[in-house]
């Protein structure tokens, strides 16, 4: 196989030549002999032209938890788009970095994250949010050893319906639900998830099984003592699927991709720089005339402002009962 590049390419890429040496740039009749050889030098190519130093200086902000997705096919090549998304302080997902796979392979996702500790300030994260994969569970724990492996719950939760039979999952699913959501700790939900699994007669139930042996991954309860910047599944990563739908099609050309990618880029950091702007210059308005309240609203963004004056709101329907133990 081989792939040419045109004239038109030339001309697009011009712009972001940056720090790119020539050889280092897509040029008329550039010809590659495999697939492997074009991602490659195209990931060379973003990398050195630049998506970029504002990444990495987010990284440094906000790389404590990263969702990391492979399901987004974005060009008439069918490489395989692999983000790296994060939060911001905004609570506004951005793009931290990027990839193309032409297989998704242990091998393959290895090379990527040790690809992005190489650009990234500050080491491998605290945190990684993934779907359920083999390849990529390995890769990670051999790339990111320290790094705790979150899987998504929502894609655990949703093949409910699927794996168990339909009787039991009609009669059972929500009490699968309360023991999944609704437990403060490791035991509670241990012994509720057994309650309804013996139940429902799934004690023997293989898929069940193999849940109940990655809990330590996907429960709330097992889970809630790593930061996760109020993320429990990848479905941001699937929203952002929507927004970069807006500029890319599968029939853009590797050239196009990068160009269009760029676009979507701008737009999603204009908007966090009219939050900023919004924060800056923007009284924000107290719901509760409390000392600490307003303080906080001087510290926090208005998004993670709001979120804590929610759970302020919420704490005064409680009651404190101070106790003191005798003197022996």
């Amino acid at each position: 196989m081989s792939t040419t590049f045109s004239q038109a390419d030339r001309l697009r890429s011009s712009r972001l030549t940056l720090r790119v040496r020539n050889e280092e740039t897509p040029a008329v009749g550039m010809k590659f002999d495999s697939l492997d050889l074009v991602y490659n030098f195209y990931n060379r190519y973003t990398f050195l032209a630049g998506f970029d130093a504002t990444s990495r200086r987010a990284y440094g902000f906000y790389g404590d938890v990263v969702v990391f997705d492979t399901t987004f096919n974005t060009n008439r090549y069918d490489l395989t788009f692999a983000p790296m998304l994060g939060v911001n302080n905004h609570g506004q997902t951005i793009v931290l970095a990027c990839a193309f796979l032409s297989k998704e392979t242990t091998e393959s996702f290895i090379w990527m994250f040790e690809e992005f500790k190489k650009a990234m300030p500050g080491g491998e994260p605290k945190t990684i949010i993934t779907d359920q994969d083999a390849a990529m569970s390995r890769a990670i724990s051999i790339a990111f050893p320290t790094t705790f492996h979150r899987l998504c719950i929502w894609h655990i939760t949703s093949k409910f319906s699927v794996k168990l039979p339909h009787s039991a999952y009609k009669e059972y699913w929500r009490e699968f639900q309360k023991a999944i959501w609704d437990t403060d700790n490791k035991d509670e939900f241990d012994a509720k998830w057994n309650i309804v699994v013996t139940k429902a007669g799934l004690t023997n139930h293989p898929w069940l099984s193999s849940m109940f042996d990655l809990r330590k991954s996907w429960v709330p309860a097992y889970a809630r003592h790593f930061f996760a910047a109020g993320m429990s599944s990848s479905q941001r990563a699937e929203c952002s699927h929507g927004f970069f739908k807006q500029y890319i099609s599968r029939r853009n050309s590797l050239m196009d991709f990068i160009i269009r990618f760029e676009r979507a880029l701008s737009h999603q950091r204009q908007k966090e720089l009219v939050a900023d702007h919004v924060d800056a210059f923007e009284a924000v308005q107290c719901i509760l005339p409390m000392p600490m309240n307003k303080q906080m609203a001087t510290l926090y963004t208005r998004t993670m402002f709001k979120k804590f004056e929610q759970e302020l709101i919420q704490s005064t329907a409680c009651f404190l009962e101070l106790k003191t133990r005798g003197c022996f």
